[in-house]
């Protein structure tokens, strides 16, 4: 080994001659340089910058840091990670179709003529909306003439806190390596980098240099349990270029979006590893000058590639069990959080609305009125969504679907199921369905159900009626194994769920966890982020407070809550009491909610004692709210309010005063199938 020792210790010593140019501004953007040796050199800039909240904004700064680094002598230039717009993925449900961009687009287009005119590389990384519908975080490379030559997708997709992009991004399926004027190039996009396996795939391409642009900081002030990000970020990159003898370059962003605090720190390594250049933690383009006949001389000199054992990594490129790489099987640990799925908003667009019939006399002694009631929702929700039917026996098949004839219903958009259940309560014996919208993936999660706490042993059977709905819908199945009721949480959609203590922490549910373990079964199951906890439920309700008879989300940071204005009325403590907790809370992201009241009904009571009834048990359709009202004078200042929340919807109230005597009334019958 000694003449190949000595050819990388001559090339390691050229590039020892460092000159730092701290002092240079020009305008507002600081040039940090690193000069080296010149055979086979070339100039990368590297553009580290905060974003803000308009990306034309952001666009237009780019391009001007870009023509910085040309001017600074820069060959090949990159942006970091989704140069154009803060980072979207820290929560999930965000709608960000509009922040997606086609390729060629904009910045494309943009940087073409940059590159065309300087006759540079750039590198454009922007989030896709792809030909074949999908979403991807892409890196485009634009070479010296301006053309587009490639277009790489991510392909390691994380799902943390704080960087939820499982839902957001279509996983790529390889990786590629370009042939530029200035040299062989990859692009592996942050995630990415921690992966040996996809620096490894590109080196044995030919890359001679691997391009990270990137987007990573602490999602909270306090340093993560396992140590700091930055120098895990750093020393594995640095790893891959040692191990692959390859250099590195790697573009952080700056600035604090949310929680999250981009450090920064972009910088370049040589073929083994050592430090080139660095950013700080502030904006800064990056120049460094680099020799890539390096890369040669160390991969000779200790033999990675030609000593490797590839008939011994086998291991190594065995798939995860099912037909589709980008979603493997379920596995034990998964959760619909960990596989990038969330519970959406109820306002959000449905496939269906599934209902069971009622045809239970010990539930509803005036069963009649309660079978007008449903008549008159199908009819009114059936133009909104397709209607999935539960119905106990053949005979009360053909009397509904008879009667939904003779009403002008298109029996085309209802599907009847015949199969035996207890009660119409599908909103709790039901499943929840999450989405994966970058997968285009819907999955149920199946909780336990044991009738609210035991309280009607014969309605226990209930809680089979998810496995019967997958037996039509075959979709992946989650369970967490716990009690919950699907009327006990209520979301927003965007990482923010609504609940009770009555409900959910009593000893009748789930006699074993705390409130923390609970919080942690909500986070992974509904994916959500933040728990927002009331009290106490409302007279009557024999599930023990569920919320969605005291306080749903209408909008992302608006809630509106069952407010009872008499004292003397038993209703006024507990809801009192939730409206001052909605009036001190917050969303996701910290900020207030605005908080809406809804009146109560006067008190629907017979022989039998007090009913829940509230107006908060609507239901939200796709040009419907559908509000239970019960012949108060309340019912109307109840559906003005609900049609200010719902200025796209027609809100229209329809009795449930028969069907309230069963306890519970139409959010309590539903359960909406979310569209993708």
């Amino acid at each position: 080994m000694g003449r190949s020792i000595s050819r990388i210790a001559a090339v390691l010593a050229s590039t020892m001659t460092v000159s730092y140019m701290d002092t240079l501004i020009s305008d507002q953007e600081k040039f940090v340089y690193h000069e080296a040796v010149e055979v086979g050199g070339v100039t990368v800039g590297l553009i580290q910058m905060a974003m803000g909240n308009d990306a034309e904004e952001n666009i237009r700064t780019a391009g001007e840091k870009v023509r910085g680094a040309i001017a600074a002598g820069a060959n090949i230039i990159c942006l970091p990670e989704l140069f154009y717009s803060r980072y979207f993925p820290r929560h999930t449900g965000t709608d960000v179709a509009a922040v997606a961009e086609t390729v060629p687009g904009r910045s494309t287009a943009l940087f073409s003529a940059l590159a065309r005119e300087h006759q540079v590389v750039i590198i454009v990384p922007v989030f896709e909306e792809g030909t074949d519908g999908r979403y991807y975080n892409t890196a485009a490379v634009i070479d010296a003439d301006g053309k587009l030559c490639a277009q790489y997708h991510k392909v390691h997709i994380p799902q943390d806190p704080g960087f939820f992009e499982k839902g957001y991004f279509y996983p790529g399926d390889g990786y590629k390596v370009v042939s530029t004027r200035f040299g062989r190039i990859a692009v592996l996009i942050c995630y990415d980098q921690w992966f040996p396996e996809a620096a490894r795939c590109v080196a044995l391409e030919g890359a001679d240099i691997i391009f990270y642009p990137t987007a990573i900081g602490h999602p909270t002030a306090a340093e993560p349990g396992e140590g700091n990000w930055q120098d895990a970020w750093e020393l594995i990159q640095r790893s891959h270029a040692i191990s692959n003898s390859v250099h590195v370059a790697a573009i952080n962003r700056v600035g604090l979006e949310g929680q999250i605090r981009f450090f920064g720190g972009s910088f370049v390594t040589d073929a083994f590893g050592k430090i080139l250049a660095k950013a700080g933690d502030h904006e800064e383009t990056l120049i460094a000058q680099i020799d890539t006949t390096m890369n040669s001389a160390v991969r000779d000199s200790w033999g990675f590639f030609r000593n490797r054992r590839p008939e011994t990594y086998g291991r190594i490129t065995v798939p995860f069990p099912g037909s589709d790489g980008t979603f493997p099987s379920l596995r034990p640990g998964d959760t619909p959080r960990n596989r990038g799925f969330h519970m959406p908003a109820e306002w959000e667009y449905h496939e269906a609305v599934w209902l069971s019939w009622p045809h239970n006399f010990q539930t509803f002694p005036r069963l009649a009125e309660v079978e007008l009631a449903y008549y008159e929702f199908v009819f009114r929700v059936h133009t909104s969504e397709r209607v999935e039917l539960f119905v106990p026996s053949a005979v009360i098949h053909r009397k509904v679907r008879s009667r939904l004839r003779e009403m002008g219903v298109d029996l085309s958009r209802i599907t009847l199921h015949t199969n035996e259940y207890s009660d119409v309560w599908i909103r709790d014996y039901g499943p929840t369905f999450v989405i994966n919208r970058a997968l285009s993936k819907t999955a149920l999660v199946r909780w336990n159900f044991n009738a609210w706490g035991g309280k009607y042993e014969d309605q226990v059977r209930d809680g089979k009626i998810p496995v019967m709905m997958n037996r039509r819908l075959n979709l992946p199945l989650f369970e967490p194994g716990i009690v919950l009721e699907g009327g006990s949480i209520d979301v927003n959609g965007r990482g923010t769920v609504l609940t009770t203590r009555a409900c959910l922490l009593n000893p009748n549910r789930n006699p074993a966890l705390s409130a923390d373990k609970i919080e942690e079964k909500l986070r992974e199951y509904l994916g959500v982020e933040h728990v927002i906890w009331l009290n106490d439920g409302i007279v009557g309700d024999d599930t023990d407070g569920h919320i969605d008879d005291i306080a749903r989300f209408v909008g992302p940071s608006t809630v509106v809550c069952a407010y009872e204005t008499d004292i003397t009325d038993a209703n006024y403590p507990s809801l009192h009491d939730n409206f001052e907790i909605l009036r001190q809370a917050t969303d996701q992201d910290g900020k207030p909610l605005t908080v809406v009241k809804l009146p109560m009904p006067s008190p629907v009571s017979d022989a039998d004692g007090r009913y829940p009834a509230s107006y908060t048990n609507f239901y939200i359709g796709n040009t419907i709210v559908i509000v239970p009202v019960f012949d108060d004078p309340h019912d109307a200042d109840a559906i003005r309010i609900l049609q200010e929340q719902f200025p796209d919807r027609n809100v229209v109230g329809i009795s449930a005063r028969a069907m309230v005597e069963g306890y519970g009334t139409f959010h309590c019958g539903t359960q909406q199938q979310p569209k993708l």
